[in-house]
Order: C-alpha cells, then structure tokens, then sequence
C-alpha cells in the first residue's frame, strides 16, 4: 500500500504533490487532536466503527479458513446432532465443562496483558487464589482426585474430596495438578500482547515509524531471542516490546511464538513452582525454617516483631495467618446459599439429569415389554 501510493505520487506533477502533502499533514493533525477527553463523541463513534470492521473482518476470515471449513463446522455439526439427539450426553457434557474451563483461564489470561499497562491483574485476583484452595484442598483430602475445574465463573463451591483414600501428596503432585490451568492462563497473557503489535505493525505499513530507540535497538539486535526473553520474567516493558516487533514487521509467527514460548510455558512455570511451594504446607515451612535460620535476628531499621518475634518470623507469621484466613473465606462462601445465576444453573442441570434418567428409564422398560411380548 505505501509502496504504490509513493509511486502514484511520483508521476504527479510537483505542486499536486505539495498539495496532497499538505492535506495529508492536515489530517494527520486532525487525528492527533481526536482524543477521548476533548472530542469523547467523535472518538467512541470511531472507535465504535473500527471495532465493528474488525469484527466484520475476523468473522469473514475465520468463516473462510480451510481449517475452520474442514475441522470446526463438522465438530459443530456433529456436536448439535448429539445434543439434539441427546446421545453421549455425558461425553458431551464432559467437553462443555473442558471448554468452559479452558474459556475462563485463557479470558483471564487476556484481560490480564490486553490493556497496554492497564489490564486487570488477574494472576492476583484468580489464578494464584486458585492456586492456594488446590494446595489445601490436597493438604485436607491427602489426595489429588477431586475436579478443579469448579472454581471457575461465579462457582464459589469448594472441591470435593470423595471417598477416596487418603495417601502423601508431594510438591510435584500439585504442581503437575495445577500447571495446567497456569499455562491456559499463560497462553491468554501471550493473546492480549498480539494488539500492539498489529496497531504497530499497520501503522508501519502505512509509514507511520515511532517507538522508543532503546526497545528498537534490543529487537533488532536480538530477534526471537530478545522477545523470549521479554516474556520469560514478569515486566511492565512488554507492551512496549509488542509496539516495536510491529514497527519492524516482523512476521507474526516469529513475534508470537517467541511469545507464547516465554509466557505461556517458562515464565507460569516459575510462577507456578513457587507459588506451590509458598502455598504447600510442608515447602512453606521448610522455606521460612531456612530464612529464619539465614537472617539477622533484628534489623535496624525495623522494630521488633510482636513477642520479639524476629522479621522473619513476623513474616512468617503474617503468610500463615492470610492463608487461613482465606480457607476460612472460601469455608463460608461454600457454606453461603447460591446466588440466583447459580441456583438457575443448577436447577437447570438437575431438569436435565432427570429427563434423561427418565428416558432412561422408558426405554428400558419398552425393552423389558418387548421382551415379554417375545
């Protein structure tokens, strides 16, 4: 596109040139000026509009692709015919609860990295709470095989142990429990960095080149490995690391493997055994039992802690005492009666469950009179 505007521009004459130019110059100043605080009505009406042609545009192309042709419209062709004809509904309820899981973590994941510096911090709010109530759901069961996958939505139901034996439950047990959920969570942060990297890569296309030197300097000069390396530690610099791979066209796959590489695998991999480590009772203890043996007794700048407790035994104190007060939270909200939305689901599952118990049930007794009949 640029390209073959600056050869267009070439064979006009020189003082059409200068006038395009300065009509160019024009709206550019325009568009600068278009801000949500002096003109709020003009930007929504223009944002509104861009959103809706992006839209328009990623429904025509995900309706196009030969992978979404070939594997997405029998999958959702043969998932409506069973759903309809109510056969494998335990399969398929299975599949519901799958996707809804994966919805919610790779959702959160988004929201958490989408907002150029300004995404909500749902590593804190969710995942790392979710977490703590595996690690003390391990402690108090002594096992791992209850469904994680009900704390998601607005579920506010605790997991369930069942009756199965009790046994130990080691670090690697719960970490390989809950990795999963990390990396969905992981692979959605990886998602909300594609943005700024197309606004950049567009506006580069249209010659539009402005980011900061330093970020340019390290992409260029370290590529792939650069972008990994980025992603592989938690920083506020990344969005600015999205806008810089754009302004250098670099190839969407290069960009996002590296991506999804150094977020969604290495970087919620260390999160993960660390936040296992510091929420497991056992790895917990161990870890305050060697700081405390490592730092001084008292810090200067730091009054004693309460009873001459030590800073490390203050803080000590001060983890274990959160971590039961969220057990205890998470105690009462299951005890709490459900929530309208909640009672709607579950009363709506039950119907569900009834009906095919009941279906079961006539043709059962069909076959039974048939039988009889013969």
């Amino acid at each position: 596109m640029p390209a073959l505007f600056h050869e267009a521009m070439a064979k006009l004459p020189p003082e059409d040139q200068l006038v395009i130019e300065q009509v160019r110059s024009r709206m550019a100043a325009s568009r600068s000026r278009l801000t949500l605080f002096s003109s709020p009505l003009p930007t929504c009406l223009a944002f509104g509009k861009s959103l809706a042609d992006a839209g328009w545009r990623g429904v025509r192309w995900l309706t196009s692709h030969r992978l979404f042709l070939g594997l997405g419209v029998p999958l959702i062709a043969a998932y409506l015919a069973l759903r309809v004809a109510g056969v494998a509904s335990g399969a398929l309820g299975e599949a519901e609860a799958w996707l809804q899981y994966a919805v919610w973590w790779v959702g959160l994941g988004v929201l958490s990295s989408i907002g150029l510096g300004t995404g909500m911090h749902s590593g804190l709010l969710f995942l790392f709470p979710h977490i703590l109530k595996v690690c003390l759901a391990a402690e108090q069961c002594g096992h791992l095989r209850f469904d994680a996958r009900g704390d998601t939505w607005s579920s506010s139901e605790g997991f369930h142990c069942g009756a199965h034996p009790p046994g130990p439950v080691g670090f690697w047990d719960v970490f390989w429990k809950v990795i999963g959920t990390c990396v969905l969570w992981g692979c959605g942060t990886a998602l909300g960095e594609i943005p700024p990297y197309a606004i950049s890569y567009h506006a580069a296309r249209l010659g539009e080149r402005s980011a900061e030197n330093w970020m340019l300097r390290f992409i260029q000069r370290h590529g792939f490995w650069g972008i990994l390396a980025l992603a592989a530690y938690p920083n506020a610099a990344f969005d600015l690391c999205g806008i810089t791979c754009g302004h250098f066209l670099m190839p969407f796959w290069e960009f996002f493997g590296a991506t999804l590489l150094g977020k969604g695998v290495i970087k919620v991999a260390g999160q993960t055994a660390f936040f296992v480590a510091l929420f497991r009772e056992g790895t917990r203890e161990r870890a305050f039992a060697a700081i405390e043996a490592a730092t001084p007794a008292r810090l200067p700048f730091l009054a004693p802690g309460p009873g001459g407790a030590t800073p490390a035994q203050a803080l000590h104190a001060v983890v274990n005492a959160r971590i039961a007060a969220f057990q205890d939270g998470v105690a009462a909200r299951a005890a709490a009666p459900p929530s309208f939305a909640q009672s709607y689901v579950a009363e709506r599952d039950r119907a569900a469950l009834q009906a095919l118990v009941d279906r079961m049930v006539r043709e059962q007794g069909g076959d039974d009179q048939a039988a009889d009949q013969e």
